[in-house]
């Protein structure tokens, strides 16, 4: 159980089911026994491909689409039937949706008004808002006299202006250019921090779930995969699928082929010999071996290690790293990342040469084989 759901969760869902037609006329599940909480002051993203069901999941969350079967509870009260606008939550989508005809203050303050606020308290709201995601000051510009990363900021501000106890993040920085992208990410995380709320964000982007989340859901085809910590998402992922969607990996059919008291030999479907430490593994038993790319390096690591060799075919510069690409003498292709910010080893990354690629032993990850 995660730190954040030992007490209360804010939002649980129990078995959620949702289906949708499709043009031929069957039903196609968006979601497909779904059960996940998120705990108060956490942030939780939705990670998965395009169709995995993580939007269908958010617009279940906020009550813009019903559960087919299923439970959702917000705040441990029951909402399957409540309608969107009476639940204790706020979404920011990836447009923004501001009135371009009302003032930055007016955007904010809209919700508080449709409620009948008093002006006083809403003016005081929207300053306090607009403070928090650096914005003060700036109540009377019109949304099309600022950057598109301060009328992100617009959209953050009118979410929480009404102090929801959740909020929603539909992909909401993916309209921003690659700086400003990251510099939102920092700030949207601080945020959240500060404010001490839940918050639940829908990306496709690794990077992007990696650098913002306390825990992580990677989604497919409508089922939850894997949810964990970043470092145990990237670290000791659960299956093939969550090895290759997150980051990148080097992945081995692999058989276990003999072993002594430490180490165990695994031996892959071309021929590759790596090594791992014996653990419980069984002379015939069949796993998938994954070696991040930046888990190999070009001398013997001081650590317990074994090698890959064959023949450099590409290596590439990608500012503080390079990339190579090799191919093993039995013909599987590798990719490592290899640091050297001194360039003392260039002469041994030239396309055509031959390398040994160093692992430690306990970097392999073992993932059992899921039968059909």
């Amino acid at each position: 159980m995660s730190v954040y759901t030992r007490i209360a969760p804010v939002v649980e869902i129990r078995g959620a089911v949702k289906h949708y037609r499709a043009p031929e006329g069957h039903l196609v599940p968006a979601l497909d026994g779904i059960d996940l909480s998120v705990g108060a002051n956490e942030f939780v993203t939705l990670l998965g491909p395009s169709g995995c069901g993580k939007t269908t999941l958010l617009r279940v969350i906020s009550g813009f689409e019903q559960l087919d079967d299923g439970e959702l509870l917000i705040q441990q009260t029951q909402m399957n039937s409540v309608p969107a606008h009476q639940r204790p939550v706020h979404t920011v989508f990836q447009s923004y949706a501001l009135f371009p005809h009302m003032s930055v203050g007016d955007n904010v303050g809209y919700a508080l008004e449709v409620r009948g606020v008093g002006k006083a308290e809403r003016r005081t709201r929207i300053a306090e808002a607009l403070e928090l995601v650096g914005l003060g000051g700036l109540e009377r510009r019109k949304p099309g006299q600022l950057s598109g990363g301060q009328q992100q900021r617009v959209a953050l501000a009118r979410a929480l202006v009404d102090r929801p106890a959740l909020l929603l993040l539909d992909e909401p920085l993916s309209a921003l250019d690659r700086q400003l992208r990251q510099s939102m990410q920092r700030e949207l995380k601080k945020l959240q921090h500060e404010l001490g709320i839940a918050f639940v964000f829908v990306t496709h982007d690794q990077e992007e779930a990696l650098t913002m989340s306390d825990r992580i859901v990677v989604l497919n085809g409508g089922h939850i995969q894997q949810i964990g910590t970043p470092t145990e998402i990237y670290d000791r992922p659960a299956n093939a699928f969550v090895a290759g969607f997150i980051g990148e990996s080097n992945l081995f059919e692999v058989s276990v082929s003999a072993g002594n008291a430490d180490t165990a030999d695994l031996l892959s479907e071309r021929g590759d010999l790596l090594q791992v430490p014996r653990r419980d593994l069984q002379v015939g038993q069949k796993l998938q071996a994954m070696l991040r790319p930046e888990q190999f390096q070009l001398d013997r690591p001081q650590a317990q290690g074994a090698a890959l060799e064959g023949k450099v075919e590409q290596t590439l510069f990608i500012g503080k790293d390079f990339e190579v690409s090799l191919r093993t003498v039995h013909g599987s292709q590798v990719k490592a990342v290899i640091r050297d910010t001194g360039r003392h080893d260039l002469h041994r990354l030239q396309p055509g040469s031959s390398l040994q690629l160093w692992y430690a032993l306990d970097a392999v990850h073992l993932i059992p084989e899921v039968k059909p």
